[in-house]
């Protein structure tokens, strides 16, 4: 399973890759990310996570379509995450998460540098062996910092009332 969808995400991140670059360049993101994931478990203890993201710009000031968002832009993003070190729990067990995610971003600049971040979506995941698979809405905030040719970026999730993710990313426009 695990498997199965790190290669779907990474087909479809490379068909996206491949699309927005012919589509008008600057437009296509790609990123990877690492962060602490939190099952709102009792007895759970964090675990870490890595994975890759990446959208493409559909609305706003340098977007596919331009309007008006006030110097903002919306995206439609996706991101894949895997387990890099497991989290433990009171029966000694160790768990871990994959997920698969789905959203609509926006970013707001604040500077020419500094920028705010919030995206609305739906996460499938995985937490083994004790939760299984799940599909729930998810939301987030964050800030992005532009430095050379891409972004960092920091940003707090959550998948429904289940589970947290503190991530720190860096990605860059195509």
């Amino acid at each position: 399973m695990k498997n199965r969808n790190l290669i779907i995400s990474l087909a479809l991140l490379g068909a996206l890759t491949v699309t927005g670059t012919a589509l008008a360049a600057g437009k296509i993101y790609v990123g990877g990310k690492v962060g602490v994931v939190d099952a709102d478990s009792s007895g759970f203890d964090p675990a870490i996570a890595a994975g890759v993201y990446g959208g493409y710009n559909l609305l706003g000031k340098d977007a596919h379509f331009a309007a008006d968002l006030k110097g903002g832009t919306l995206a439609v993003e996706g991101e894949a995450l895997l387990t890099v070190v497991k989290g433990n729990t009171n029966a000694a067990q160790d768990w871990d998460i994959t997920s698969l995610g789905a959203f609509a971003a926006y970013r707001h600049p604040l500077t020419d540098y500094l920028y705010l971040k919030g995206k609305l979506g739906v996460v499938r995941y995985d937490i083994d062996p004790v939760v299984g698979v799940e599909t729930r809405l998810s939301a987030g905030i964050g800030a992005g910092w532009k430095v050379g040719p891409g972004s960092l970026e920091a940003e707090i999730a959550a998948y429904g009332s289940d589970v947290r993710v503190l991530s720190a990313g860096f990605r860059m426009n195509f």
